[in-house]
């Protein structure tokens, strides 16, 4: 009877201690929440100073770390490799990244689907750095950026990054699978013509137009001034133009680069004004990239625009005056209607984000208040 009293009594004693460390551990874990919580806000603080927040973020994400930093793989495309401008630019921010504890190698790769299929199988790319256009098909809202029209000028595109950096837009930039880390500008996309006595888009009715195959809205908009868009990657196309076997080519500035500084004739020429932006687009793993460490790398890609433009524009500079072509007033004011057709089209059909393009139209009369679709908007 004593031996089962005191097996009764040992029982209760360890069940009570078990609750008591069940007590303590949850107290460990809801110390270690609050603990989380107030980091996570704090790196997310504009209001804080960078050291601080740099700081928040190592010890929140300490579990992360190899010698006091994160390792990641980044892969980045530039159809011109290692000694191409895009390379080189990231070859000098992953020097800055450092200072964000963040430990980057870097992969380059000259062909952008290769590079995607690698990112969705291989899982070797922690991160990639694409164009806008690529990056849309692992964020659309992000994508959308390169929307035919809707930011003319770069100083629209700069205001967008300002309002990306919001912490409010987080949830945009990310969807649990994927994360927009940073964006870049690459020039605009412009529609390279065969003759210079081609000096809007209505001069391309009836004639064959080199577009890329990622860029649908392209290809509606040539189908849309009479064109037969003819379809392929950005070295097809630059071959097929240069090779005069089409009228003209849609592309990003850096074709002019990719062809031999524009050794396609002195009859060509470029319209000055662009039909979008173009961007570089960092895309990471949400797994590998917390939003709060995503955060500080799109402040910082907003801090390096400037810089970045300037290098656009440096290799900008070697496209000499005479390769640009002036567009008339009245067929730009006919380009923005057809532009805006399109873009509606698109967002109907799910290619566009709706949210996205009607924060363009909001930078665009910001700018502009005293335009139509200020005063009836239809984005």
């Amino acid at each position: 009877m004593n031996l089962r009293i005191i097996s009764s009594a040992f029982l209760a004693l360890f069940l009570a201690s078990l609750s008591w460390a069940s007590d303590i551990s949850q107290e460990d874990r809801d110390a270690k929440e609050k603990s989380d919580a107030r980091l996570k806000a704090a790196i997310m603080s504009q209001n804080i100073p960078l050291e601080k927040r740099v700081k928040a973020l190592k010890e929140l994400y300490h579990d992360r770390t190899v010698n006091g930093r994160i390792q990641r793989h980044f892969c980045i495309w530039d159809p011109l490799g290692k000694l191409g401008p895009i390379a080189s630019t990231v070859q000098d921010q992953t020097v800055r990244s450092v200072h964000y504890g963040l430990d980057a190698s870097i992969a380059i790769f000259n062909n952008e689907q290769e590079l995607i299929e690698n990112f969705k199988k291989e899982k070797t790319c922690d991160a990639i750095l694409v164009r806008g256009a690529l990056a849309r098909e692992f964020n659309k809202f992000a994508g959308t950026i390169e929307a035919i029209g809707a930011l003319p000028e770069r100083k629209h595109l700069q205001l967008l990054m300002q309002v990306f950096t919001n912490p409010r837009l987080n949830r945009y930039m990310t969807d649990g699978e994927y994360t927009v880390m940073g964006f870049a500008t690459i020039g605009g996309n412009y529609a390279f013509m065969r003759d210079k006595a081609y000096n809007s888009l209505s001069a391309l009715e009836g004639k064959q137009v080199a577009v890329q195959a990622i860029e649908s809205p392209m290809k509606a908009l040539v189908n849309q001034y009479g064109g037969t868009p003819i379809e392929g990657g950005m070295m097809r196309n630059v071959l097929a133009y240069t090779d005069e076997r089409v009228s003209s080519m849609i592309s990003t500035a850096i074709a002019y680069l990719v062809m031999g500084s524009g050794q396609s004739g002195d009859s060509t020429g470029v319209l000055r004004n662009p039909l979008s932006q173009s961007t570089m687009q960092l895309i990471g793993r949400a797994e590998q990239f917390p939003d709060e460490l995503a955060q500080l790398l799109r402040e910082d890609f907003l801090l390096k625009f400037n810089n970045y433009a300037g290098r656009v524009d440096t290799e900008m500079n070697l496209v000499p005056d005479e390769f640009w072509i002036e567009t008339p007033a009245g067929e730009i004011k006919k380009l923005e209607d057809a532009t805006r057709e399109v873009r509606l089209t698109m967002r109907e059909n799910g290619y566009y984000d709706g949210t996205m393009l009607r924060i363009a139209r909001k930078i665009r009369c910001r700018f502009n208040p005293e335009k139509a679709e200020c005063v009836d908007p239809v984005e």
